[in-house]
């Protein structure tokens, strides 16, 4: 029975092991296969590219490294609204082209060692900064992989896109420019027509700009600065980006044995030479600043100076040179009683709300490289018309035009003792009466109640922009308080903004009027309406439809900007800044102080009519200082006054304004329906919060006391050296706080 057992079983033992046999088989069989479509796959992926290599290498044309440097000579012109000229800018006298020869190698070492220390052995790419390139952006790490070939490349052709294709092309472009031409000619060419800031095209351009010396005159230190600034030329006159690339620089060289360590811990700063000038240049006078605003414009459109010049570019302006000379003559006028403060400067932004065409810029009176209309200033009250369309948006059927607040002076809202103007207010005032007056205690009140979030939003909707940018190039997220570590907007606002407390610029504060003045429609403000080639081909045309600020329902979006209009209608008339023959007009001052001296150092006045819409600032030019007026004061003594936004910026806004509207038709306001339910009265301060010492003023005199601090991580002198965002020292904008913090 065992025995024949086990002979049973035997005979099913044999099949299983053919059958492992024959699996074992089709196995090898499937890997073989699979390994041979992998040669196959690897032989294409290795094959391909190179094809691609040596077909893209016969059919790519080389850049001429004259080409660009004689496309940097053509003409752009920029002309008014009417068709007359404004100005011609040619670089043919300032980009002079230089030879091999006539480049210091201290400048030739300095640009190998900024941007592709490998340029003199590479054949126009570096395989392993593209790979290291690949790997930063895979990590979430930045930097570039393109070498000085790629980036001539890049120049010569325009051709920026952020694509795979266009890498490829250029690589090979850059790789045939190597076969085709030496190393020298190609470096000479990038140093004849790359860009370094402050409108230097090449390097002999940028000795001039910066140092006001001839390009072979400059030294190992001026070379390094100036070969550092091509990454960001933006950037080039932001003093910690110059010391950041500086240093940068420097150490590349002392790591490739360019210069020696004796001369590297011997090296100074090369402070540039300071600019009074930008783009349009110092002979179009305060003109030149609507020059480099329609450049900005336009950069921000993504259309490049560069990409202009090499066009031939005709930029036609919105500007209106009838309505530009009034604005100068309006400016002129006020501060020619003020000439024993020679620092104190004006800016003036007018707008049609309607288009958002710009009619007259004016920016400062031409001695600084900044521009003034768009150099960031604390509003103070003039803010206060953001946080009433917060607070009808927010809570339409409480807060209104005849809304009653508790007004009285020296109220502590949440946690914070607020002033009023002069002890200006009541304890009972209505919303429009308090807006007439500026009584901060109401606005104050309203931003706790409808929250600082939504007072933010109103103004963000309004068109302050989310990210700000002065005239130097630097950005900060607007109406919120800055990461001291790392400068970006934390999120957290204050519940100061409800009086001023964030600054914003003059064109902002025109941006977010002319939406009130538009009835709630924004229109982005702009002074570009279109650019043609040299040949008439249309390039570029403002073609932005107008679109509902504050609600997605017509009548809602209306009845916040006309209950805002409204509020503001008696401003003018009671600070004795009225439009002749009465005209309807809508209006706000503000002011600023200096510290806690009781001065002031900001003062504003935005205001509009239906066809309209002009923001004038006035302040110190340099920094934060005390102004003072001798033009007329209404309330007090007439000679050396603090002046308020009702004085000189007032005068100036009525002088213009007159002259403006004069002759045109008398406009009025749409009438603001009343949302709120009847006898609508805000409530009461509450008895239980929290007495503080700290004190928050804001706009008409006694105007708020800010601090400026410096911004850890610059090199900013301390305050007041300078305004945040408009120092030729220092072109970054500094955080900004009250003296004491406030809880929201």
């Amino acid at each position: 029975m065992d025995y024949g057992g086990g002979y049973r079983q035997g005979p099913a033992r044999i099949p299983v092991r053919r059958q492992d046999q024959e699996r074992g088989r089709r196995h090898e069989t499937v890997w073989r296969r699979v390994r041979r479509t992998l040669y196959v796959l690897l032989g294409l992926g290795m094959f391909v590219p190179v094809a691609a290599f040596v077909v893209g290498y016969f059919m790519v044309d080389v850049p001429d490294p004259n080409a660009l440097a004689a496309s940097l000579n053509q003409p752009v012109t920029l002309y008014y609204a009417d068709g007359s000229t404004l100005y011609t800018k040619s670089s043919a006298d300032a980009h002079a082209v230089v030879t091999w020869d006539q480049i210091p190698q201290a400048m030739k070492n300095a640009q190998i060692a900024a941007e592709d220390e490998t340029f003199m052995t590479n054949s126009g790419f570096d395989i392993k900064a593209i790979l290291r390139t690949v790997y930063n952006r895979l990590t979430g790490g930045t930097g570039g992989g393109s070498t000085i070939g790629q980036e001539y490349v890049k120049k010569a052709t325009g051709n920026d896109e952020a694509t795979l294709s266009r890498k490829f092309v250029e690589m090979v472009e850059s790789y045939k420019m190597t076969r085709t031409y030496s190393k020298q000619d190609i470096l000479t060419a990038y140093l004849n027509t790359v860009y370094f800031g402050r409108g230097a095209y090449g390097i002999s351009a940028a000795a001039k700009a910066y140092y006001n010396e001839d390009v072979s005159k400059l030294t190992v230190e001026q070379s390094a600065l100036l070969a550092g600034l091509v990454q960001l030329p933006g950037q080039a006159d932001n003093p910690a980006y110059q010391q950041r690339r500086y240093s940068y620089v420097m150490g590349r060289l002392l790591d490739n044995h360019w210069i020696t360590q004796a001369e590297f811990a011997s090296a100074q700063f090369p402070t540039p030479v300071a600019t009074a000038a930008k783009n349009g240049g110092s002979n179009l006078g305060d003109r030149q600043y609507i020059v480099s605003e329609a450049y900005a414009e336009l950069a921000q459109a993504g259309y490049s100076e560069q990409s202009l010049t090499a066009s031939g570019a005709k930029i036609y302006l919105t500007i209106q040179p009838d309505a530009q000379q009034k604005a100068e003559q309006s400016v002129s006028k006020i501060m020619a009683a003020d000439t024993e403060y020679p620092d104190e400067g004006s800016a003036l932004v007018s707008a049609n709300p309607q288009t958002g065409e710009i009619l007259a810029y004016y920016g400062g009176d031409g001695s600084t490289s900044y521009d003034l209309a768009t150099t960031p200033q604390q509003p103070g009250s003039s803010f206060k018309p953001y946080v009433l369309a917060a607070g009808v948006r927010e809570q339409p059927d409480k807060i209104g035009l005849d809304t009653v607040y508790d007004g009285s002076d020296n109220q502590t809202i949440a946690g914070q003792v607020v002033h009023n103007s002069d002890g200006e207010g009541a304890p009972q005032i209505t919303v429009k009466d308090a807006m007439t007056k500026s009584v901060n205690t109401v606005f104050y009140r309203m931003g706790a109640d409808v929250g600082v979030s939504a007072v933010r939003k109103a103004a963000w909707d309004a068109g302050i922009p989310k990210q700000i940018t002065t005239s130097l190039g630097a950005q900060f997220d607007s109406l919120q308080n800055d990461d001291p570590q790392t400068g970006k907007g934390t999120g957290t606002t204050e519940l100061g903004i409800s009086i001023g407390q964030y600054p914003v610029r003059p064109i902002d504060q025109a941006q977010g009027y002319a939406t009130f003045a538009a009835n709630g429609m924004y229109v982005p403000l702009h002074m570009v309406a279109r650019v043609t080639d040299d040949s008439g081909n249309p390039i570029y045309g403002f073609t932005t439809a107008p679109k509902q600020a504050f609600s997605q329902d017509a009548a809602t979006n209306s009845a916040i900007a006309s209950i805002v209009t409204a509020s503001m209608t008696d401003i003018a008339s009671s600070s004795g800044d009225g439009l002749s023959g009465s005209r309807p007009n809508a209006s706000k001052t503000g002011t600023a102080q200096f510290k806690d001296t009781g001065h002031n150092s900001e003062a504003w006045m935005v205001g509009y009519t239906p066809q309209v819409v002009t923001a004038v600032w006035f302040g110190n030019k340099k920094q934060p200082a005390p102004i003072y007026g001798n033009y007329h004061n209404g309330k007090g003594k007439e000679h050396g006054y603090d002046v308020y936004g009702r004085e000189e910026p007032g005068y100036i806004w009525q002088a213009y304004m007159d002259a403006y509207l004069n002759g045109k038709p008398v406009m009025s306001f749409p009438q603001a329906p009343d949302l709120t339910t009847p006898t609508t009265t805000a409530e009461p301060p509450s008895s239980t919060e929290p007495e503080s010492s700290t004190q928050e003023t804001s706009s008409e005199p006694p105007s708020p006391t800010f601090t400026f601090p410096t911004k850890p991580g610059h090199n900013t002198p301390t305050f007041p050296t300078c305004f945040p965002g408009a120092c030729d020292a220092d072109p970054t904008r500094t955080s900004i706080s009250h003296h004491k913090p406030i809880r929201e």
